[in-house]
């Protein structure tokens, strides 16, 4: 292999392969035939004397081979297509507006939106950055789709097609309205459980912290659910009811004025956050430098 002539455009294939495991979509945005993808891929598996990929009922199933091949593959174009017109590139990112889309669950947005953007206009400053409402359950396909360039996620993202950061963990916290409460002391667990409760899950059913009590052959009343933790702002203002929410959205809720936080009466399990990209994503300087710019405010 080492005497021998490499067409590039193999390599591009290979790496949609990758990110699509599907011969057919990966001709769709190559932009060439299904025939031409499959004469390309006999070519790629004689070039590396490996299947690179086996087909199954759901699509293409990489060989061990390929996974190994994919990021350094990704880098070698990357690092050629960083060199063909570095000069005009350089000019035109100074001077274009580069749009990054962040998904991520409005609890991280209200924890680190602020932030993610300060530090992007103070050291990248043609970029827009684009936050859309996403969770773990989805990032991973918004990623491959190309509808986000990044997600920020709570526990990790195990698609072989993704790369993914762990950045720290966080636990739970309640918040409340002191006001009302009369007093900012922790709460009891008599008093956790007298209290009326807001749900933040999709379902409007129950949440970690009902599970957290079920251990202990408790339960809790419900008074609403709610979708998203931003809305708490408002359904606790003047209320006695309370919630129970990841420590960084409480922290983000408090920093308003309104609101107080305490720790939970019983111990909550902790979870771990992180950044995931798609492996092309090494070709964009900018996407990267963002990338390392949340891990820096989530770090914090």
């Amino acid at each position: 292999m080492k005497d021998r002539a490499v067409d590039l455009n193999l390599l591009v294939v290979f790496q949609m392969l990758m990110s699509e495991l599907n011969a057919t979509r990966a001709a769709a945005r190559l932009g060439i035939s299904q025939a031409a993808v499959s004469a390309s891929l006999r070519r790629l598996r004689a070039l590396y004397g490996d299947p690179l990929f086996t087909r199954t009922q759901r699509g293409l199933l990489p060989t061990p081979r390929a996974v190994v091949l994919r990021p350094l593959i990704d880098e070698a174009l990357g690092i050629i297509g960083g060199t063909l017109d570095a000069t005009n590139s350089q000019a035109e990112d100074r001077a274009k507006i580069v749009i990054v889309r962040i998904g991520l669950s409005d609890d991280f947005e209200m924890a680190f939106g602020a932030s993610i953007i300060a530090l992007a206009r103070q050291r990248l400053s043609n970029v827009r950055i684009v936050l859309r409402q996403t969770n773990s359950f989805v990032a991973p396909q918004a990623l491959n789709d190309k509808e986000i360039d990044l997600a920020i996620t709570s526990g990790g993202i195990t698609d072989s097609r993704l790369k993914h950061m762990s950045l720290g963990s966080s636990d739970y916290s309640i918040v409340f309205d002191p006001r009302v409460r009369g007093t900012q002391e922790p709460f009891t667990l008599e008093e956790y459980l007298a209290r009326d409760h807001v749900l933040v899950a999709y379902s409007g059913l129950s949440g970690i912290t009902d599970d957290v009590l079920a251990e202990h052959g408790l339960r809790r009343t419900i008074r609403a659910a709610t979708t998203h933790f931003s809305a708490l702002s408002f359904i606790l203002s003047d209320s006695d009811a309370l919630a129970t929410i990841p420590s960084h959205a409480a922290r983000a809720l408090c920093g308003q004025g309104t609101f107080a936080m305490s720790a939970c009466p019983l111990p909550f399990p902790r979870y771990a956050f992180g950044v995931s990209w798609r492996f092309d994503s090494v070709r964009s300087a900018t996407v990267m430098q963002l990338r390392d710019l949340i891990a820096e405010a989530l770090s914090a």
